[in-house]
């Protein structure tokens, strides 16, 4: 992994997000770049604002950010860069993923509204955009390592496209253990179920060279069944694979974004699936 950047608003969320995407960055010998989106006032844009003063608020803005990523780059030890641009955030951020050749975006999200929809609709919008991992850090998951990573497998996201190389080059940089994690819906809810030799068979080829284990539960919905696996491995990160397009959405609508919203307080790597492209 060579570069991380880290979306900011400057927000409580943001601020852990990036002290998170810091000590990751930290451990895997990473850059760090803080992508800063910055939104000019109505009155600015519609004109009523001097251009001299416009000018002013960008350079306020511009001297904010550097200072973060000074503050940032001593206290850990990192080579920290900055960008700010004053148009749509998720285009800007997925183009400027893009031409950095990103290997990781890291944001971060509120957890204490209560109507919050798991990702919030920006966050939730940049994922679907990028062409890259992303990172989703809740505002009350500070860093504390990472020792056990849980993967919500799905065979339909795997072929020689999708190689999990990320996921694998946390598990070894953190010395991880690594749990491949199957929700049965087709099973009784709350019921282990048998790891069937297709799935190890599968999962095997892509994983040999990290050590991992399995567990299969049964539940009707995927969203619970993940918060029990989460729940029941005491897991540090959740990764997943969307395997069609909508995925998330359908996953995380009504009580099953609730749940997840306050019960699952780890990070969601979320890897691209190159076949959605």
């Amino acid at each position: 992994m060579n570069t991380i950047i880290i979306a900011t608003d400057y927000s409580p969320a943001a601020t852990n997000a990036l002290q998170y995407a810091a000590n990751l960055a930290s451990v895997v010998k990473a850059d760090l770049v803080l992508f800063n989106s910055y939104h000019l006032s109505p009155h600015a844009a519609n004109g009523l604002v001097s251009p001299t003063a416009i000018e002013q608020m960008i350079d306020h803005n511009n001297s904010d950010l550097q200072k973060l990523a000074n503050e940032t780059a001593k206290k850990y030890g990192l080579k920290v860069s900055w960008v700010s641009k004053t148009s749509d955030t998720i285009g800007e951020l997925s183009q400027f993923a893009a031409d950095r050749n990103a290997d990781l975006v890291v944001m971060g999200m509120e957890t204490n509204l209560i109507e919050y929809e798991l990702f919030g609709n920006t966050t939730t919008a940049a994922i679907k955009r990028l062409n890259c991992p992303g990172l989703v850090v809740p505002g009350n998951a500070p860093f504390k390592g990472i020792g056990k990573i849980l993967y919500a497998y799905e065979h339909t996201c795997l072929d020689q496209d999708n190689h999990l190389d990320l996921m694998k080059e946390i598990a070894r940089k953190f010395a991880a253990e690594l749990q491949v994690f199957h929700v049965d819906t087709k099973a009784k809810a709350g019921a282990a179920v048998a790891v069937e030799d297709e799935m190890i068979s599968a999962v095997d080829n892509l994983l040999e060279d990290v050590d991992h284990s399995y567990s299969v539960i049964g539940s009707s919905k995927i969203g619970e069944g993940i918060v029990k696996g989460v729940e029941a491995f005491q897991a540090d990160l959740l990764v997943m694979v969307p395997h069609k397009t909508g995925f998330l959405e359908s996953l995380l609508k009504g009580s099953n974004t609730r749940s997840m919203t306050l019960k699952t307080r780890v990070p969601l790597l979320v890897l691209p699936n190159a076949n959605m492209n």
